[in-house]
């Protein structure tokens, strides 16, 4: 704006003012008291309006630079853009709407705003350098930079000594490892620590002393960076070479620092610990009555050696390659291999029935004892029931019920913080018109003024979805004025996160029939008809395909292409009376549509791809056998009419329900996962500094030869050679191996042998957090969803739907973890958000 419009609108605004004060006199106060509450006004009046049209003009600089503000930075809440929509009529009510409120003001409600939709604490300093700073900190690049730094320093785990850098894991044909230059890893490291040192400094600046010794995580994040720190210099001091680095096993905090909804699982998981350790307790106290009764039952009993061979009939022990002679002493001889071989120590028999817990090495361990007397399978039967079918689930349930409490309990505490976040913006825009209009003029009714909420809402980071929301509801009263209640009902919105457009109208045509014809193809029939064409066809292809496998995927004229082609003119026909009826904008408005156009132009792509090349099936002429372009599009076009089968998943109940679970846990496992990865990652680096190198192959002959030198279904005779801990690439593969369960006994006896029997420590702890924690809590997050889903579509169960997108929408709709427990939660009370903004350190509130 140039100085004269600038100087021209302030000098109207203040006659303006001054003559609608004096004619509205409060209590018919004398022409002084009125010209004195003019002055007042202008003066207020210049604060807002002239704070935005700085370097604008030298007058309005001169005005400025007496003002009070408490901004010393160039950073500006109100541009003048912000006021261009106010008439110089509305110049009072503007005024009145903004009075007492500054730049700092504006601010910190902008700030509080960012806080709640982020679901963040304010504890945090107030002061407008502080709070500008605290807004880059929490900017996308800069959250994207940390991310960076974070990925980078786990990565170079791969690079650093012992490399991951080779072909293969394989201990008969790895070969040598790429080596990387110390003084690269350890300088990529040390500077990715600096960054993180300075990320922790700021953070700790932010909050201040009083709440950064408050908060645990920030705490811990200072004592780990100092101990890795620490640990570096000892690395660079002994050349890079050495396993053992402390510091790569404290790596996976920074990402669960960083990670609200990653925090708000590990502390609930640990304060779910404690009942589920009653129940381990319980599941241990099981495996060892058990393995008590397994050794009196199966006791060793000495046989005689001169046993002799009847025949040809023996029987092969499963891990020892020397045959068994079958006698009249055989059933003494299976006890006998039953105790020596699963129950010949205690540690033997408990580990044995641990893994038969895993049902791994079932029925093997019961073989021998079941071929003496088969009654000896009852004792197996009652132990994999009790504990497998019993203990497991319960633990299960305990699991998905204690973790479900504290998860409910920490959404509970986001909701609080966000409901305080909103009221914190509220008092702190009404507290400066409190304090201008009591000591100014009187009685007034005092809140925050739409336009005042526009400003902010305009000023904040927000989502466009939920800022659209926002200005829609301001928009609905613009010349309202909000009550805390009222506040807190307008900024309900942030809660908001999918925005549901209206569904475009169709527009019908005049003719009649023309009219019926679109009915028919918008109707929900016509959609499920299309679904039954699908399902047809892949019928259609499983039976060519049973039949007629080298026929059909190898003629350019078999009988299942003449069916594809006749099916794939019905799909285009299909999407083109319904792009007809329903109009462009409706069409692309159903996903569903969406999904059923893609596959039908790529179906037709490769159909005329095929009969450019080939002719039309129906042609008696030029068959072509055999050829692998014509092959591929046959592959191709039965992979995408399969694939278009899943159109018919909205259509039915149970099936749309599981499959919007599956598409959730897209949206809801980042922490879950995260929380697996990071075990991963832990357990990996403990791996690789306990068991590196032990397992060795030292006869390279053993490679070509067929002669059974290892017994049967141990680590050496299966050829798990890859399998080994000797970087962190093959360690994460073994773990994935064990939390698989199948055939995880071969690793513990491996292990056993090359090392001591206290490796067993490291499985079992591997597989309980793994199997029996984290993946339980994995249950238990489907449980909770899908639960929700099923109540939700029970609730819809009585509604008519006349469209056939609509379940399909509905069923499509992702649900955050804190949407899954919103129906749940209690809005905080109003006095609990007045004591805790009263509490915070560095806010300060006149009520």
């Amino acid at each position: 704006m140039h100085n004269s419009e600038t100087s021209r609108i302030v000098t109207e605004a203040r006659d303006h003012i001054a003559n609608v004060v004096v004619n509205t006199t409060v209590d018919s106060r004398d022409s002084e008291h009125g010209d004195r509450e003019s002055v007042v006004r202008e003066e207020n009046l210049n604060e807002v309006f002239l704070t935005s049209t700085s370097q604008s003009s030298a007058s309005v600089q001169d005005f400025q630079a007496g003002r009070h503000s408490s901004l010393a930075s160039p950073w500006q809440v109100t541009e003048q853009s912000d006021f261009d929509n106010f008439s110089s009529e509305s110049y009072t009510s503007t005024h009145e709407l903004f009075a007492g409120l500054d730049q700092a003001s504006l601010l910190q409600a902008v700030v509080f705003i960012e806080d709640a939709y982020k679901y963040r604490s304010i504890s945090h300093k107030m002061d407008p350098r502080a709070l500008l700073l605290y807004r880059n900190y929490n900017s996308t690049s800069i959250v994207i930079f940390r991310f960076v730094v974070i990925f980078v320093l786990h990565v170079l785990v791969i690079f650093e000594h012992p490399s991951s850098l080779t072909l293969t894991s394989d201990l008969r044909f790895r070969g040598e490892r790429v080596i990387v230059p110390c003084w690269l890893t350890e300088g990529t490291e040390f500077l990715c620590l600096l960054l993180l040192v300075a990320d922790t400094a700021i953070r700790g600046y932010l909050m201040g002393r009083f709440y950064f010794l408050r908060h645990k995580w920030l705490v811990a994040s200072a004592i780990i960076l100092f101990i890795s720190l620490t640990d570096w210099s000892v690395s660079v001091a002994l050349g890079c070479y050495e396993y053992i680095r402390f510091r790569r096993m404290l790596r996976p905090f920074f990402v669960l620092s960083n990670s609200t909804l990653m925090k708000k699982t590990v502390n609930c998981l640990r304060r779910t610990l404690p009942e589920v350790a009653s129940v381990l307790l319980l599941l241990a106290l099981h495996l060892f009555i058990f393995t008590l009764f397994g050794m009196l039952l199966f006791p060793q009993i000495r046989t005689s050696s001169n046993s002799t061979t009847t025949g040809n009939n023996s029987v092969l022990n499963t891990f020892t390659t020397t045959p068994i002679p079958l006698s009249n002493n055989t059933p003494a001889i299976s006890v006998d291999k039953e105790a020596s071989q699963y129950f010949g120590t205690l540690l033997d028999s408990f580990m044995n029935l641990l893994v038969l817990l895993t049902t791994a090495n079932n029925p093997d361990v019961t073989m021998p004892a079941y071929q003496t007397n088969r009654f000896f399978a009852l004792f197996f039967i009652i132990f994999l029931i009790v504990g497998l079918y019993c203990l497991m689930n319960m633990l299960t349930a305990v699991i998905y019920n204690q973790f479900r409490g504290y998860f409910l309990a920490s959404m509970q505490a986001s909701l609080f913080r966000r409901r305080l976040g909103v009221r914190a913006a509220y008092e702190v825009l009404s507290k400066r018109k409190l304090e201008f209009h009591t000591s100014k003029l009187g009685s007034v009714r005092v809140g925050v003024a739409s336009p005042v909420i526009k400003l902010v809402v305009k000023k904040a980071k927000l989502s466009p979805v939920v800022s659209r929301a926002l200005n829609t509801a301001i928009d609905e009263h613009p010349d309202a004025v909000y009550s805390s209640s009222e506040f807190q009902k307008i900024f309900g919105e942030l809660d908001k996160e999918v925005e549901h457009k209206e569904r475009p109208v169709v527009r019908w045509f005049e003719n009649p029939r023309l009219r019926m014809a679109q009915r028919v193809f918008l109707h929900r029939y016509f959609s499920y008809l299309g679904s039954v064409v699908a399902l047809v066809n892949v019928l259609a292809i499983s039976f060519e395909l049973a039949t007629q496998y080298d026929s059909s995927v190898g003629s350019s004229h078999s009988i299942l292409r003449i069916l594809n082609f006749g099916f794939v003119l019905y799909y285009v026909l299909e999407q083109i009376v319904k792009l007809w009826a329903a109009g462009w904008r409706r069409y692309v408005h159903e996903k569903s549509n969406i999904f059923d156009g893609i596959i039908t132009l790529a179906l037709a792509i490769g159909e005329i791809v095929s009969t450019a090349k080939y002719r039309i099936p129906y042609s008696p002429k030029n068959n072509v056998d055999d050829s692998l372009v014509l092959l591929n599009i046959i592959k191709f076009v039965n992979i995408f009419i399969i694939v278009r089968l899943l159109r018919i998943i909205p259509h039915i109940k149970a099936m749309s329900v599981v499959a919007s679970t599956l598409i959730d846990l897209v949206k809801n496992l980042k922490a879950f996962a995260g929380i697996l990865l990071v075990n991963y990652y832990m357990f990996a680096i403990l791996g690789m500094e306990l068991f590196h190198d032990v397992i060795k192959f030292e006869n390279a002959s053993i490679a070509n030869s067929s002669s059974p030198l290892f017994q049967c279904g141990t680590y050496q005779q299966l050829g798990y050679w890859a399998n080994n801990f000797d970087d962190f690439a093959a360690a994460v593969v073994v773990l994935w191996d064990i939390m698989v369960v199948n055939n995880w006994m071969v690793f513990l006896e491996a292990f056993r042998k090359v090392t001591t029997a206290w490796s067993y420590l490291y499985f079992i702890g591997w597989w309980l957090l793994s199997v029996v924690i984290v993946l339980n809590l994995f249950t238990a997050l489907i449980l909770e969803n899908f639960i929700m889903k099923w109540d939700k579509s029970l609730h819809s169960m009585g509604r008519e739907r006349t469209q056939s997108g609509s379940r399909f929408e509905e069923s499509t709709h992702l649900m955050s973890v804190h949407s899954m427990f919103r129906e749940q939660l209690q809005e905080p009370a109003d006095n609990e958000l007045l004591v805790e903004l009263s509490q915070h350190k560095y806010l300060e509130l006149n009520r």
